[in-house]
């Protein structure tokens, strides 16, 4: 684990296979003995979804046209009218909270946005044949004048 929490595998070479290599400098460093790499446990589905996304540009493309209907009109909110420029908090506890009271006002906004409104008004709905006879029957007795 790093200092922030997340697994990582490690990855590191040993002094005497760096120290005489001609590529060292160039590799590990003037400092540095030895090359050290980080990897995510996850490296391989990151390679999958890289390779998935470099192989089909359609999907690529589908991808970024729905990230960008649906992620980054969020972010924006979230960012231009919840306050979210900049966080005056100290601590990841009470920045945490900050960002999840901005990400519940959000939510809620959008669920009184999409809740049934109670209807005061109730319309009865009228049998649809005896609408239409009466409708013909004043077709046929009104007089049509034609402009010939």
């Amino acid at each position: 684990m790093d200092s922030k929490g997340y697994r990582k595998k490690v990855y590191r070479s040993s002094e005497k296979d760096c120290g005489k290599c001609p590529l060292r400098e160039v590799c590990c460093g003037k400092v540095t003995k030895f090359k050290k790499l980080d990897d995510s446990i996850h490296k391989p589905l990151y390679d999958a979804m890289h390779e998935k996304l470099n192989r089909d540009k359609n999907y690529t493309r589908y991808l970024t046209k729905r990230r960008s209907s649906t992620v980054e009109p969020v972010l924006g909110t979230l960012i231009n009218h919840h306050s979210m420029k900049r966080i005056n908090a100290r601590g990841i506890k009470s920045a945490n909270k900050h960002v999840l009271m901005a990400a519940l006002s959000y939510n809620l906004k959008k669920l009184l946005k999409f809740s049934a409104r109670k209807v005061k008004i109730k319309a009865q709905i009228q049998d649809l044949p005896k609408v239409k006879s009466w409708f013909l029957s004043k077709l046929q007795n009104t007089s049509v004048i034609s402009l010939n």
